[in-house]
This record gives structure tokens, C-alpha cells and sequence, in this order.
């Protein structure tokens, strides 16, 4: 049968000044975070800090994309759904066109 040393714990321990200000509920999850997987509480702070840099990037758009979203959206404000959905219609099939167009020319699989 196995026993477990008292000694000092594999793992390092969270400081007591950075408990503090996490709070109970965090360092009891951050603690159990390091026993699981082993890691220091500074690893698993910078992976965190990592996953929330990445979800902000996707949720906020960058000011340029803003920018282009609010210039499309003032171009389609006072058209009538029918009359977009025609414009897009023709859009769609004129760039299709053009890519059949230079497929033949190139003497594609669809040229006769």
C-alpha cells in the first residue's frame, strides 16, 4: 500500500500575497488546475492570458473591418430587399462568368 509523503508537495504552491488577491474560489481552482495537470501557477496565468487575447481578437473586429462593415451597411441602407438581392444575383453571375470565361481562354478543360 501506497502512502503519500507530508513533506513538500510536488507541485509549487500559489503564493499567499497572490491568494490573497485571487480570492477562495480562484486559488482553490487554480491549485486544482496544478495538481492536474502539473504546471506552475505562472504557465497556467500566461496560457490564460493567451486563450483571452485569441477570444478577444474574435469577437471584437478590428477598426478597419468596423469601418468596412458600417460603409457596406450605409451602401444597402435605403435599398429595398428585392432590388439587393437582384444587385447580388448579378454581381455573382457576372463573376462567374468572367471565371468561365478565362478558363476557356486558357484552354481549360471547357473549351470546344
Amino acid at each position: 500500500m501506497s502512502t503519500r509523503k507530508t513533506g513538500s508537495p510536488a507541485t509549487p504552491q500559489v503564493p499567499v500575497e497572490f491568494a490573497r488577491l485571487l480570492g477562495v474560489r480562484r486559488t482553490m481552482t487554480l491549485r486544482r488546475i496544478m495538481r492536474q495537470s502539473g504546471l506552475p501557477p505562472e504557465v497556467l496565468l500566461d496560457l490564460g492570458l493567451e486563450l483571452l487575447d485569441i477570444a478577444s481578437r474574435k469577437l471584437s473586429p478590428s477598426p478597419i473591418k468596423r469601418q468596412a462593415v458600417g460603409l457596406g451597411t450605409a451602401r444597402w441602407r435605403n435599398v429595398s430587399p428585392e432590388d439587393r438581392s437582384k444587385a447580388l444575383s448579378l454581381a455573382a453571375q457576372a463573376r462567374w462568368a468572367k471565371h468561365r470565361r478565362a478558363t476557356k481562354e486558357e484552354g481549360g478543360p471547357n473549351r470546344k
